[in-house]
């Protein structure tokens, strides 16, 4: 089941964190950034405020246990986080800047190793897309790691989503220099809606005999 995250959830989530984010990174599996085995307190706070504060926040809920989750940032709420985002990130020629000004960036997806591939994280995110067509966002960016250990699962989930990439930006995290790419796509694409009345056009009267 999926459903919004809440502060009871954060043991759970937590759980998750150290299970795919510790000392040892699998590229092939998946893996956050940060070694969340380390400085418990510090994370245990941050994330206490961070789900009460959220608006997009989820969790992936099996016979009463949080198995996997996804938080994303509202443009004001990441900005708070990350003050200097946009300008660190070195964009693509001919990114259109326009999607800066209505977006979320989904900052964290995580399961526990052997649920990866079973759909659940493309669950969480179509989760996360009627939330936002209903709140009406417009644009989505993820950020996937690529040195100094390349996140393939999290490339191919990128893929998967055909997210498009917009830039790269480079953060020092721990005293290592970290290289991630910055991907976007838009929420829906527009160019495939339709007017209704263009789909269902109006009968032509009958003419009576």
């Amino acid at each position: 089941m999926i459903r919004k995250a809440t502060v009871r959830d954060l043991d759970g989530i937590l759980s998750i964190m150290k299970s795919v984010g510790n000392r040892y990174k699998d590229p092939e599996q998946g893996f956050l950034m940060g070694d969340y085995t380390l400085h418990e307190k510090k994370h245990r706070q941050k994330y206490a405020c961070d789900l009460k504060k959220l608006a997009y926040a989820y969790v992936y809920e099996e016979n009463q246990k949080v198995k996997a989750f996804l938080m994303a940032y509202k443009k004001s709420e990441w900005l708070n986080e990350v003050p200097g985002w946009i300008d660190e990130i070195i964009w693509r020629p001919g990114f259109n800047s326009s999607f800066l000004d209505n977006f979320v960036l989904i900052n964290q997806t995580a399961m526990y190793p052997e649920l990866t591939g079973h759909g659940i994280g493309s669950m969480l995110y179509e989760n996360l897309i009627q939330d936002l067509v209903a709140d009406g966002v417009k644009n989505i960016f993820a950020e996937t790691i690529i040195a100094p250990v390349p996140n393939f699962a999290s490339l191919n989930f990128r893929i998967k989503q055909k997210y498009e990439l917009a830039g790269i930006r480079y953060e020092e995290y721990a005293g290592v220099i970290h290289t991630t790419l910055v991907y976007h796509k838009p929420v829906f694409d527009q160019e495939k809606i339709v007017p209704f009345t263009h789909v269902h056009p109006r009968p032509a009267a009958r003419k009576e005999a």
